[in-house]
C-alpha cells in the first residue's frame, strides 16, 4: 500500500519538474527569440503567468493530499464540512489572479476580493501544512510502522483540523490588519550639503498603493486625503501604483488629480507596472493626471526665491523593465545620474531595495526611497525579502553615512491582509547638518 503511494507520488514529482521545466525553457527561449521587442514583452508575460499558475496548481495538489484525502475519507458531518470548505478555498485560490484581472475596475468587485482572500488562506494553509509536516517528520510523531490504521486515520484528520483552525485563526488576524488604514509614520534625515532655506523639506513617500483588483477609488481618495493635510514639498510615487490597465481603471486613479505639492508629484516603475502590460499607457495617463515619471532620468528643485538652494530628485526604472524586455525601460543608474552634480543633495526614488545598495556603492546620493517588500505582508513573504533583499523595511544608514528608507506600502497586493506587517504613509522631514 505505501510501495503504491510513493511510486504515485514520485510521479506527480515527475509532472511537476517536467512542467516547471517547459516553463522555464520556454521563457528562456523567448527572451533570445529574435522579434519585436511588444511582442516578445506580451509572450513572456504570458509565459510567467503560467508557471504560476502551475506552481498553484501543484501547490493544491499538495493540499489535496495531505488535507483534503483524509477529510474525505470520513463519515463525520463536520469533516464533510471542513472538505468542502477547503475545496472552495483551494479552487477560488486558483483563480485568483484571472479572476482580478477580469474584475478590475472603480471599486473591486466581489468575487475579487474573495478570491484573493481565499489565496492569501491557501498560502497559509500550505505553510502550515508544511511546518506541520516537518515537525513530523524531524520528531517521529507519528510511528508508521506501529498502531491500528484506524487510529493513524483518526490521528491524520485531527491533524488537518488543527492546521486548518490555525490557519483560518491566522487569516481572520490578517484580514483585520490588512483592511486598517495605513498609518503615517516621521522620520527626520539629517542631509549634508542641504541649503539652509531647504531646511525642513518635506517627502511623503507613496510606494506599492496597488489600485486594481482588490484596491479601489474609495481607498485612494483616502490616501490622497492624508497626504495632502500634511502639506508636503513633494510627493514620491515609488511604484506599484497600479495592478491593471489604464482602459480598466482610469476612474479609479482619478483621485491623483487632487495631489497636492509645492515642486510636485513624481512616479518611478515598479514591477507591477510592467505586469499588467501596459506600462507606456500609464505613463501618459500619469502625465494627464499631474504627475511626472522619472524614466531614468532627474530633476532640480529649486528654492522658489533663492535660486542657489537646490535639491537634485532622481528616479529609476525598475529592473523587471529590462527582464521582461519593454521596450527602452530598465534599471539604468547611469543615465538617472548624468549630469547630477554631486555637491548637490540628492534623493533617488526606486522601488526596489536592492538598487539604493547599488546606487549608494557607486554614486552619491544622500537619501534612497524605496518600497516593494511590503513589510512581508503575509508571511512566508517575509522569507523571500528577506533573502533577496539587502534592506527589509524601515530605516537603514548605508557605509557611506546616506540613508535608505525602506517603506512597507501604502496598501497591499491581491490579498487584502497583513501579518506581522504595518501598511504606512511616509513622512520624510530632510534637516540640514551643522
Amino acid at each position: 500500500m505505501a510501495s503504491g503511494r510513493s511510486s504515485k507520488f514520485d510521479k506527480v514529482l515527475v509532472i511537476v519538474g517536467a512542467i516547471v521545466s517547459i516553463n522555464v525553457v520556454s521563457i528562456i527561449g523567448t527572451y533570445f527569440l529574435d522579434v519585436n521587442e511588444k511582442k516578445k514583452y506580451k509572450l513572456i508575460l504570458i509565459q510567467c503567468l503560467l508557471a504560476t499558475q502551475s506552481l498553484m496548481f501543484f501547490t493544491a495538489r499538495y493540499l489535496w493530499l495531505r488535507l483534503c484525502s483524509p477529510l474525505f475519507n470520513s463519515a463525520s458531518v463536520l469533516n464533510r464540512i471542513l472538505f468542502l470548505l477547503l475545496m472552495v478555498v483551494i479552487i477560488l485560490a486558483q483563480g485568483s489572479i484571472m479572476l482580478g484581472t477580469i474584475f478590475s475596475g472603480i471599486e473591486p468587485h466581489w468575487i475579487s476580493l474573495l478570491s484573493y482572500i481565499c489565496l492569501g488562506l491557501f498560502i497559509l494553509l500550505t505553510t502550515a501544512t508544511l511546518l506541520a509536516d516537518f515537525v513530523t517528520c524531524l520528531f517521529g510523531a507519528i510511528n508508521m510502522r506501529s498502531g491500528s490504521l484506524a487510529s493513524k486515520s483518526r490521528y491524520a484528520r485531527f491533524h488537518v483540523i488543527g492546521i486548518i483552525i490555525i490557519s483560518f485563526m491566522l487569516a481572520l488576524v490578517a484580514l483585520h490588519n490588512g483592511l486598517k488604514e495605513p498609518l503615517v509614520k516621521n522620520i527626520k534625515l539629517p542631509v549634508k550639503n542641504l541649503p539652509p532655506e531647504l531646511n525642513g523639506f518635506t517627502i511623503v513617500h507613496l510606494p506599492d498603493l496597488h489600485v486594481g483588483p482588490t484596491v479601489g477609488k474609495t481607498m485612494l481618495e483616502k490616501v490622497v486625503r492624508t497626504t495632502n493635510q500634511l502639506n508636503p514639498d513633494v510627493i514620491a510615487l515609488t511604484g506599484d501604483l497600479v495592478d491593471s490597465t489604464v482602459y480598466q481603471i482610469r476612474q479609479a486613479v482619478k483621485p491623483l488629480l487632487k495631489l497636492k505639492a509645492r515642486y510636485g508629484v513624481y512616479f518611478v516603475t515598479g514591477n507591477h507596472e510592467y505586469y499588467t502590460g501596459d506600462v507606456d499607457g500609464w505613463l501618459k495617463e500619469l502625465e494627464y493626471l499631474g504627475v511626472t515619471p522619472l524614466h531614468n532620468s532627474h530633476v532640480m528643485l529649486t528654492h522658489p526665491e533663492k535660486s542657489h538652494a537646490k535639491i537634485c530628485l532622481v528616479g529609476v526604472d525598475d529592473v523587471e523593465g529590462g527582464f521582461l524586455r519593454s521596450g527602452d525601460h530598465g534599471s539604468d543608474l547611469t543615465k538617472a545620474m548624468k549630469g547630477v552634480d554631486s555637491n548637490i543633495p540628492t534623493v533617488l526614488l526606486a522601488h526596489r531595495p536592492k538598487v539604493a545598495k547599488l546606487s549608494l556603492d557607486n554614486y552619491s546620493i544622500d537619501v534612497v526611497l524605496t518600497g516593494h517588500t511590503h513589510g512581508g505582508q503575509l508571511f512566508p513573504i517575509h522569507l523571500w525579502h528577506l533573502i533577496r533583499e539587502p534592506y527589509f523595511a524601515g530605516l537603514y544608514q548605508h557605509k557611506s553615512g546616506s540613508y535608505v528608507y525602506v517603506s512597507s506600502g501604502v496598501h497591499f497586493w491581491g490579498m487584502p491582509m497583513r501579518l506581522w506587517s504595518q501598511a504606512e504613509i511616509t513622512h520624510v522631514t530632510l534637516i540640514t547638518t551643522s
